[in-house]
């Protein structure tokens, strides 16, 4: 595990980032980052022609602008962000690039179950030393015991975080940006 990446500071630092972005998030959406951001878009890319033709089908029926930033790391090291498509759509790049640099991303080594299981366990102490008042430690707590019975399973966003932002982006490491023409 990558003990200088996952620190209690980088992950403050992303998170507060990241809330700064996104004030609706709940501790389900802050698992699903930490989820994406250590383990990569593994969990995504099972059949790659299903995941291409699942891609196309989303870029097809979005409307073009929207108001997030192109790409946002989500990795305190800036390997790995969420691309987001409508601003991707808007700028008219090309969404079969786009295809392939998700599973080029897919292909880079990420991070492991356990290392997850511990950047997890470091925000729960983040939130129980009261970096966050957002969620009670309560709220917490439960969460992460659903995650230990379900052994840290891939989760979707929040109902809240889905109609506050409605969510539309792929997971694509940096190294890809200037290949894909979006840096």
């Amino acid at each position: 595990m990558s003990e200088t990446l996952w620190t209690p500071q980088a992950i403050g630092f992303l998170l507060d980032e990241q809330l700064g972005r996104h004030p609706v998030m709940e501790v389900q959406d802050v698992y699903k980052l930490l989820y994406q951001a250590v383990l990569g878009p593994e969990h995504l890319i099972r059949d790659a022609e299903e995941f291409a033709t699942r891609l196309r089908e989303e870029y097809a029926s979005l409307p073009p602008g929207g108001e997030e930033p192109l790409w946002e790391a989500i990795r305190p090291d800036g390997r790995l962000g969420r691309l987001h498509l409508r601003p991707f759509r808007q700028s008219g790049l090309s969404v079969e690039r786009l295809v392939d640099a998700c599973l080029r991303t897919a292909e880079q080594p990420w991070g492991s179950r356990s290392e997850l299981e511990a950047t997890w366990n470091r925000f729960c102490a983040l939130c129980r030393a009261g970096r966050w008042n957002r969620w009670s430690w309560d709220e917490v707590q439960a969460f992460g015991q659903r995650l230990e019975r379900e052994r840290f399973p891939p989760v979707h966003h929040s109902p809240a975080f889905c109609a506050a932002e409605r969510p539309a982006y792929r997971l694509v490491s940096s190294s890809c940006l200037a290949w894909l023409g979006a840096h």
